[in-house]
């Protein structure tokens, strides 16, 4: 199922979206970075031949990147075989940024961002950055990425993987499930974006950074490093903890984390904490590395817009060290004004961006 699934994709894409040297030279996480930056541009409703393109960024999140290019180029040799050399192209994650700014001409700002699983995080609070700094009108942000033999082979190492389904703050996780996704946000001054008639879809309000300084791959057990990260946000926001409707946790169903995470929430929220919804969409979607912080900030951005909650699903057993509500398997219709996304890498490489409903 999931070959056939690849082949699809990989189909669909050839015949709606790239030309046949398009997909000899770019990686699977060029290809649908740039798909996903082209239905972010249309969404959006920009006009780019009208605008400045040297005020327009290209800031993107990475992670492996097209490594599974740079793996079959390197299996070719092993068999004795001449792999095509334009298989290394993609090596670098900066490939589809890269790609993605020659895609629409634009020549503005452009830097990728590795933080492991927040770097799509981290490459949004930086277009925001780079909007309010007056370094760029508009930028281009969120990541892509796709799975290859070397991630698979690390998480397995780690005994990170579920070998069932993904059970987020459930008492019986076990892990993670790995996907590949890419996720692309349009980020434009507010003001401009009224002017000229856009379908706002959530306003950015702020982020924040901070270090575990803890491990190489477990979060500090205490949460401390992840609860100065949700302060800095909320202080970069002007928000106040109370004032917080939904949190988009960064729930990866393995065990340390989500304890983690969860008492990082209780130390900055107290007892309202209990009555935050909370939900992890990895439980649906799996683990996409280095765009999970950019499909998480897009499924937030959705939460406030539509008033829907997704939910964590696959939830049955209540763990007593993660006991708030983490909607539970079915969605919660609410109005959300204001939300959190958490996005805690490895390294202690933590990130959160706040959201607000604009008026």
């Amino acid at each position: 199922m999931a070959d056939a699934g690849l082949q699809k994709l990989t189909s669909l894409m050839s015949e709606d979206y790239f030309d046949k040297r398009d997909i000899q030279r770019m990686s699977r996480c060029d290809l649908i970075g740039v798909a996903a930056a082209r239905e972010a541009v249309g969404d959006s409703l920009l006009d780019l031949n009208k605008a400045d393109k040297s005020r327009i960024g290209v800031i993107l999140g990475g992670g492996a990147g097209g490594m599974r290019s740079v793996e079959e180029y390197r299996k070719g040799l092993y068999h004795g075989k001449k792999p095509r050399p334009s298989l290394l192209i993609p090596y670098s994650p900066s490939v589809t940024t890269d790609y993605i700014a020659l895609e629409f001409g634009v020549n503005g700002p452009r830097a990728t961002i590795a933080t492991a699983c927040s770097s799509s995080s981290t490459s949004i609070g930086y277009a925001m950055d780079m909007i309010r700094h007056n370094e760029a009108d508009i930028v281009i942000t969120g990541g892509s990425d796709a799975m290859c033999k070397l991630t698979y082979a690390g998480f397995n190492s780690l005994r990170a993987v579920d070998p069932d389904k993904c059970k987020p703050f459930d008492a019986n996780r076990k892990g993670l499930s790995l996907g590949e996704a890419a996720a692309i946000l349009i980020l434009e001054d507010i003001n401009y974006a009224k002017k000229r008639g856009a379908k706002i879809y959530a306003e950015m309000s702020g982020y924040g950074i901070a270090c575990d300084a803890y491990h190489m791959t477990a979060p500090d057990s205490s949460g401390n490093g992840a609860a100065r990260t949700i302060k800095a946000a909320l202080l970069d926001a002007s928000v106040s903890p109370l004032d917080v409707d939904y949190i988009n946790a960064h729930g990866t169903a393995t065990y340390h984390n989500d304890i983690a995470e969860t008492r990082a929430i209780k130390t900055v929220f107290g007892e309202y904490a209990y009555k935050i919804p909370i939900s992890s969409i990895k439980s649906m979607i799996g683990h996409c590395l280095g765009a999970a912080g950019g499909i998480e900030a897009a499924a937030t951005a959705l939460t406030i817009y539509n008033g829907i909650i997704p939910p964590t699903i696959n939830y049955s057993t209540p763990d007593p060290n993660c006991d708030l509500d983490y909607v539970p398997n079915k969605a919660r219709n609410k109005e959300v004004n204001i939300a959190i996304s958490n996005s805690l890498a490895f390294g202690g490489n933590n990130t959160t961006v706040v959201m607000k409903k604009c008026k």
